[in-house]
Order: structure tokens, then sequence, then C-alpha cells
């Protein structure tokens, strides 16, 4: 008897240290949702409307850092040496998770908030699965928005189509127009959203409008793309708009985005 109370204590303490060296991502159910912060889009727009606006500033682009928490760790360390008078923010192309788990939101938070940058992000098709959506709308806030530093104002919005079955929802053209309308009286627009037009990811029956209405504003300047996992800086619609891949972090690599009144010029780099 007192061998078998032996074992079941054994026993009891290793699963106590499974759980306490666990902890960190450990969720009794994968459709749970219970995000360790809510909001975070708007709070850190706060802080960058907070900032002494410039019309000649850099922003660093980050995405797909799912499964990448090593590298996002090395990543915040390594951009908290850069100088807040050179970066004024970053932001993020999306799919923080692989299936749209909230232990996989809370990971990515739990190295993010260490940043000492505002970080602005868009939603990725994998942050769509389960009940992935749900748990970016309360970590985040809404999928579509704007935001403005100086004179450049930034549109985020989903491009997720295939995780709708392209159903024809997404990206929703109409509210992309208006706020183009809108913004018509600032420099520049810059674009953010997770899947680029030129992917079959893409809703296809969407590419050629989408494109239109970048091209025909006059102050369009970047659109900005996560997805693919490579780095990609193309015009590949032939109307002289750029299109802004950024890499996963798993490469180690991520985008310095500067902006010199309406001038915009892309820099991979490496850390």
């Amino acid at each position: 008897m007192n061998t078998i109370r032996h074992i079941a204590w054994l026993g009891l303490v290793l699963f106590s240290a499974l759980f306490v060296a666990c902890k960190r991502n450990f969720q009794y159910s994968v459709l749970e949702v219970k995000p360790l912060a809510n909001n975070l889009n708007n709070k850190a727009i706060a802080k960058i409307t907070a900032l002494a606006p410039k019309d000649t500033f850099s922003f660093l682009v980050i995405s797909d850092t799912q499964i990448a928490y090593d590298e996002l760790e090395d990543f915040v360390k390594h951009a908290n040496t850069r100088s807040s008078d050179s970066i004024a923010f970053v932001l993020h192309g999306g799919d923080f998770t692989d299936y749209g788990a909230n232990f996989e939101y809370n990971l990515y938070y739990d190295d993010i908030r260490k940043l000492k940058f505002p970080v602005v992000a868009t939603i990725g098709n994998h942050d769509m699965l389960g009940n992935g959506r749900e748990i970016y709308r309360r970590y985040f806030g809404t999928e579509e928005f704007t935001f403005e530093y100086g004179s450049t104002a930034f549109v985020v919005f989903n491009s997720n189509s295939r995780e709708l079955a392209f159903d024809g929802s997404l990206p929703n053209l109409n509210w992309l127009e208006q706020q183009i309308n809108t913004l018509r009286h600032k420099k520049n627009i810059i674009y953010l959203s997770h899947i680029s037009p030129v992917s079959y990811d893409f809703d296809q029956q969407k590419t050629t409008a989408l494109a239109s209405l970048f091209a025909q504003a006059t102050n369009t300047r970047l659109s900005i793309h996560g997805h693919t996992h490579t780095f990609e800086h193309t015009k590949p619609f032939s109307d002289g708009v750029p299109y802004l891949v950024a890499p996963t972090l798993l490469k180690r690599s991520y985008v310095q985005v500067n902006v010199a009144d309406t001038i915009i010029t892309v820099h991979e780099l490496f850390y």
C-alpha cells in the first residue's frame, strides 16, 4: 500500500511540475476565449497619436509570428535597442496563431507586451480558425479601422477571403472606398491586411476592383501584407502601386518602411 501511495504522490508531483512549467500556454479547451488583454489596437493608436507628428519617420513591419515564439522574443529584444527617435511604431501583418487558439494569442502577448513601440495589428487567416476571430476581436478590437500619423493615413482591413469560402464579404470594398474618399486630404495612404490581392487565397472576383480602388487614389503609397512567409516588394498590376509582403519572423527578418514626405522606401532587415 505504501508503494502505491508513493507512486501516486510521485505522479502528482510530476504532474504539478509539468503544469507549472507549461502554465504559460496551458488551456482547458482549444475553444476557450480568455485573452490576457483587450483593445490592443486602440491602445496602440492612442500612443501613436500622442507622439509628435512627423512627415519623415520610419516604422517596422513583422508578420506570421505563429510558432515563431523564440524568434519573436529575440525580435522584441532587438527592436528595443532601436531608437524611439528613428522608429515610430510597429505593424503586424497577421497570423499570430496557427490554430486560432487562445493560448497562442496569449503566447504572442507574453512577448509583444515587452516591446517599447506601439504595435498595430491586422487579422490573419489562421487567426480566424476555431474561436480565433472572436479572440482577435477581444484582444485587438474591430477588424476594419484607420489611424493617422502626421500626413500619413493607415487603412487596416480583413482580406482573408478563403476563410469565409469566398462569400463576397471580404474584403469589404464599400468600406474601403469610403475610407479612401475620406482620406483624400492626406499626403499618403498606406494599407495593411494579411492576404495580398495577388494571392489565390484572396477573392479573385475582387482583385481587379481592389487594385483599381488603390490605383485611383493619387495618395496611395503602399499596400502591406503577410501570409506567404517570404519578402516581396513589387508592382504586380502595372499601375504604379507597390505591394509589400513581409516575411515570417521564423526567418529572423522584418521590414523597415521609411516615409519622407511622399517618398516611401522599403528595406528587409535581419537580426
